[in-house]
């Protein structure tokens, strides 16, 4: 599996988080779950290195497509895009959905291509 990992700057954690939401839904996908697991961890009395924050998203329409090509191919979704905090800055992080599905399905291949393409306008959002 490709990790797609671009580092932002001049953003705070919440800034980014709240760019990153927006991008999420200009782009017609809508928001499963998020998971801040700084707060997730320090609620149960652990520690955490740092900001971590992951969203997990999904266009139906491009599920739908992926789903009547062949059902298996669900443990692949819904997306997700994560925001990390490293070495004083931070780190846009995301799976290449073109490198977890392999398929021969060009109906497939077409929406995998165009889900990493929103990715990565997503992404230019945060810079």
């Amino acid at each position: 599996m490709e990790m797609i990992k671009k580092s932002v700057s001049g953003r705070d954690f919440e800034s980014l988080k709240t760019i990153l939401k927006d991008a999420i839904s200009k782009e017609g996908f809508s928001i499963l779950s998020e998971y801040d697991f700084k707060k997730i961890l320090t609620s149960k009395g652990m520690k955490c290195a740092g900001d971590a924050y992951v969203i997990d998203m999904c266009n139906p329409s491009n599920a739908e497509r992926i789903l009547s090509s062949e059902m298996s191919l669900g443990i692949n979704l819904p997306c997700k895009i994560g925001i990390f905090e490293e070495k004083g800055g931070y780190s846009v992080i995301y799976p290449n959905p073109v490198s977890i599905i392999k398929t021969e399905d060009s109906t497939v291949q077409n929406s995998l291509n165009e889900i990493s393409d929103v990715l990565k306008r997503i992404v230019t959002a945060l810079e």
